[in-house]
Formats: C-alpha cells, sequence, structure tokens
C-alpha cells in the first residue's frame, strides 16, 4: 500500500508536463483557453483605465487583438529561433 502512494506521489509531475498531470483530457486544446484569458485581461485593464465605459468594448477589442498579436509574433520569433538552434547543432 505505501509502495503505491510512493509511486503515485512520484508519478505526479506537475512542473515538467502541467496541463496533462492535472487536466489529463486538455492537453490538445490547451492553447484555445487563451482567447478568454487575453479577454478578460483587456476588460479588466480597460475598465481600472477608462473615464468613460462608453468605448470599454471597443477598447478592449483592440488591446485583445494587439496582445494576440504580440503572443504570434513572438511564437513565430522562437520557432524560427529554436528552427536555427537545431540546424546549427
Amino acid at each position: 500500500m505505501m509502495t503505491l502512494a510512493i509511486t503515485n506521489l512520484l508519478a505526479f509531475t506537475p512542473l515538467y508536463d502541467p496541463l496533462p498531470a492535472l487536466y489529463p483530457g486538455m492537453s490538445d486544446q490547451w492553447l484555445w483557453m487563451v482567447l478568454p484569458l487575453v479577454v478578460a485581461i483587456s476588460v479588466v485593464y480597460k475598465t481600472t483605465r477608462l473615464e468613460h465605459l462608453k468605448s470599454l468594448p471597443r477598447d478592449a477589442a483592440i488591446m485583445s487583438a494587439q496582445m494576440l498579436l504580440v503572443m504570434a509574433f513572438a511564437a513565430v520569433l522562437l520557432a524560427c529561433g529554436y528552427w536555427a538552434y537545431l540546424r546549427v547543432s
């Protein structure tokens, strides 16, 4: 019984594979969770910064698009750097 508990404890690797360890069924769709996170961050941030909430939807949409574009650019840049690293080594 104790060996089984120790084996299960050692098999739990949230620092190496956080999504498959904590949410086994979500490992294929985790990237889609970025969209609601970006929208929520944009709405909350813009809500605290705007004086008139009339322009909140437009400003939050612009900020969401900016955040997604920067993340996409960073992903492409990192992928190109990784590809170059693999070609050199």
